[in-house]
């Protein structure tokens, strides 16, 4: 059975004010006034049992003194007993709690219920009342709760009687808090009068304090579940039959408290308790530590570099959630979805990351945008954050003012990291295809790709019509914001790959990519990154980025491009020629200052930092590697006509035979690079080291390096490795696989290292 179905009117009136929680809110904490951290979690805990449901317009009045009527409300639902408070409604136990006082049934079920009674007959101890009266038969309901007698109540409610606490009063009750962490982060004296919000914190406390039983208090409350992480908060039970759920790592439960979001326990770990029915009752954080951070690059298989540069080693068994679903994945599995400039909560026990915490944009940050077209001032993002204060301010994954945020700039909020996250993308396209209608679209269909549209889009719904050139404006994740027309006041900035002649991989502020499908579209910069637009329907146009005057060398240990900064989530590209791009990691940058002859392109975002940048041939990574080998193609079987053609083996595909202008030695180590048109643009030779040995090689930060004849050299992370004798290759799933096999199957071993970036790129096992 749900609690408070009978008594919701009397928790209204007991904290004057209903339980409804507003639609659009979130913040730090599910009420407005809240903005310290701890209070905010606190508070929502509070809220997800039914000990509180917040003051007028869904406050909760952190500073505010409680009453004794208040407390003893609090504590009779704290135990889970408030569906007993009607039967006590009807008596007189004090003479000022009359049958028109509001509390009555509460604080006449507090003073009936007796601790430490035990026995029978004449031997029964009768035990101490929860809550006792002042004496002369009142019990001054409206006079201010000391700190010294909430927690007299509160030991009282973990099952401490009278003669375990001692005969002295308040000075034994207060020293026991102190012993079992009763009163821990709460700073007030016996006779202070109790806030709001320290009666939270102690609330909070008595949940892991021992009772006189000797076991934790959530424990006595249901089935606990240890090690849980909040994942999201007010979405759709498994069965979709309602909404209000709270999604978990161990599962989707409803709550057993009506009308409750709790917002601040978004990605906090700790134990939930449910009760017979699996809906929650409450829900403890752990004593584990947690940090958010943004990726500097992309997940390491056995670490994380914030962008502050603090590395975080993780286990490969370590779980990843996310907010979609309460399937976690390992780090191993999970750490390719992490990309540069994702945000992410790690959780630490003693210094090592126990679990990582992901949030999606879809439901860790607000349902809804501010679209900035002034001066941005807090006073503008009130509404998305719920009056929350002290937020950090992220455009495009960089730390921003308020002030640096311009003109249709695209504002949402994450509750977890109490972060406005600001986009300026901007996508050119013609308005067609909304869902329902296209006054207040929920979605617009355009190049394959469903976007979804929010509200504060309707706000420029009136200003364009259907086939109008319009510039959507859309959040880090790709949802609408707005929606203006194409006149030149504000233009499309997307970038993107391309990924074939009709579709290209769309660049998100968030790090992530969202791909968009051409009807009719013929592209022919295929792997290429490039401007993006959709003027015409269901037809993409994409533009090379072309960039005459590089700012300077390449610092990727500083951020920095010439005097320009980097931005977080910046993407790195390296090309041979016109060839194709490939994505370099930023970690595979280790070798110091790339000067700038080696920088074909760059791109400078709106805030003015450096988000994409375009190597030549700085690396060798855009080569693909193995042995050549050369033919001749003669289709007229003219001996003096015909196509030089290159095929290049390896182990995990190679490049299959190939037309080339270029001259290659068969049977030799190299590399190929490959152009938009699937002509080879480039071939090189690979320099031979031998008298190689597996005690040469060693492994560092994830990576493996091997000193031979007084030099190091990196070894590629996609290294080949060939058996000579059995003329063939290793083909393990990864590079780091293949090269254990090699070290392990032969103590003679040969190396071939590439002109560029002077790293090892095929082991031969002789």
């Amino acid at each position: 059975m749900r609690r408070h179905r009978m008594i919701h009117a009397l928790l209204a009136a007991a904290l004057a004010a209903g339980l409804v929680f507003p639609a659009g809110a979130a913040g730090a904490s599910s009420f407005q006034d809240v903005s310290d951290p701890a209070t905010s979690v606190n508070a929502d805990i509070l809220r997800l049992m039914g000990v509180v449901s917040g003051t007028g317009g869904n406050s909760f009045r952190p500073n505010d003194k409680l009453t004794r009527a208040q407390f003893c409300t609090m504590a009779v639902n704290f135990m889970g007993l408030e569906d007993q408070v009607v039967l006590h409604s009807t008596r007189t136990i004090f003479t000022d709690v009359p049958s028109s006082h509001w509390a009555r049934g509460y604080i006449n079920l507090a003073a009936s219920t007796m601790i430490g009674s035990s026995g029978e007959g004449d031997s029964a101890s009768a035990g101490t009342p929860l809550i006792a009266g002042v004496g002369d038969g009142r019990f001054l309901p409206e006079q201010e709760l000391t700190y010294a007698q909430a927690v007299t109540i509160l030991i009282r409610v973990l099952g401490y009687s009278g003669d375990k606490v001692g005969a002295v009063w308040p000075d034994g009750y207060l020293n026991l808090a102190d012993s079992i962490g009763l009163s821990e982060n709460v700073n007030a004296q016996a006779g202070d009068p109790l806030t709001r919000a320290q009666a939270a914190q102690l609330f909070v406390n008595a949940l892991s304090c021992q009772t006189g039983d000797g076991q934790k208090y959530y424990t006595t409350l249901g089935e606990s579940q240890a090690d849980t992480v909040l994942l999201a908060v007010n979405t759709e039970t498994d069965d979709g039959s309602s909404m209000g759920a709270v999604r978990t790592s161990s599962g989707t439960y409803l709550p057993d408290a009506e009308d409750v979001a709790p917002t601040a326990l978004v990605g906090r770990r700790g134990a939930l308790v449910l009760n017979e029915d699996h809906e929650i009752v409450t829900f403890v954080p752990d004593d584990s530590s947690s940090v958010t951070i943004s990726l500097q690059g992309a997940a390491e298989p056995s670490y994380v570099s914030a962008a502050d540069g603090t590395r975080y080693t993780i286990a490969g068994d370590t779980p990843v959630y996310t907010a979609d679903s309460s399937e976690g994945k390992s780090y191993s599995e999970g750490y390719g979805l992490l990309t540069a400039g994702s945000r992410i909560t790690l959780f630490t026990l003693r210094g090592k990351v126990t679990a990582i915490y992901a949030g999606t944009s879809a439901t860790s940050a607000s349902e809804d945008a501010v679209v900035v077209m002034g001066a941005a001032s807090a006073a503008d993002f009130h509404r998305l954050t719920g009056g929350a204060q002290g937020y950090t301010v992220l455009k495009n994954q960089q730390e921003v003012r308020l002030s640096d945020l311009e003109p249709y700039d695209v504002v949402t909020y994450d509750s977890l990291s109490n972060t406005l996250i600001a986009s300026d993308l901007r996508l050119a396209c013609r308005y067609q295809n909304p869902s329902p209608n296209a006054k207040a679209p929920q979605s617009i269909t355009l190049l394959g790709h469903e976007f979804p549209v929010l509200e504060s889009a309707w706000n420029f719904t009136g200003d364009v019509s259907l086939g109008d050139s319009v510039v959507l404006l859309l959040t880090a994740d790709g949802q609408v914001a707005g929606i203006v027309p194409s006149d030149g006041t504000v233009r499309s900035n997307a970038l993107g790959m391309v990924t074939s002649a009709t579709s290209v991989e769309l660049f998100l502020p968030n790090g992530g990519t969202l791909k968009l499908e051409g009807a009719d579209s013929a592209l022919s910069n295929e792997n290429l990154v490039c401007s993006i637009s959709a003027s015409e329907s269901d037809r993409i146009h994409a533009s090379r980025i072309i960039s005459r005057n590089i700012p300077g060398d390449f610092h990727p240990e500083d951020m920095t491009l010439g005097s320009q900064k980097v931005a977080t989530g910046v993407r790195v590209y390296e090309q041979v020629r016109d060839g194709a791009m490939v994505a370099i990691p930023l970690s595979e940058l280790d070798f110091g200052a790339i000067t700038k002859d080696k920088i074909a392109a760059y791109h400078e975002n709106s805030s003015g930092y450096v988000d994409l940048v375009v190597l030549d041939n700085a690396t060798g990574d855009a080569y693909t590697y193995g042995m050549f080998q050369q033919s001749w193609e003669n289709p007229d079987g003219d001996e003096d006509r015909g196509n030089r053609t290159i095929a290049l083996e390896n182990g995990t595909g190679g490049i299959s035979t190939t037309p080339s202008g270029y001259a290659v030695r068969d049977n030799s180590f190299g590399g190929a690079a490959k152009g938009a048109n699937g002509r080879i643009v480039s071939v090189v030779t690979l320099r031979e080291i031998d008298g190689v040995t597996p005690a040469d090689f060693f492994q560092r930060d994830d990576r493996y390096y091997v000193t031979v004849k007084g030099q190091t050299y990196a070894v590629a992370s996609d290294v080949e490795c060939y058996r000579t004798a059995a003329e063939d290759w290793f083909t393990q799933e990864t590079g780091k696989d293949r090269l254990v096999a090699c070290t392990a199957f032969s103590s003679d071993l040969t190396i071939y290292v590439d002109p560029a970036g002077q790293k090892v790129r095929v082991i031969a096992a002789n």
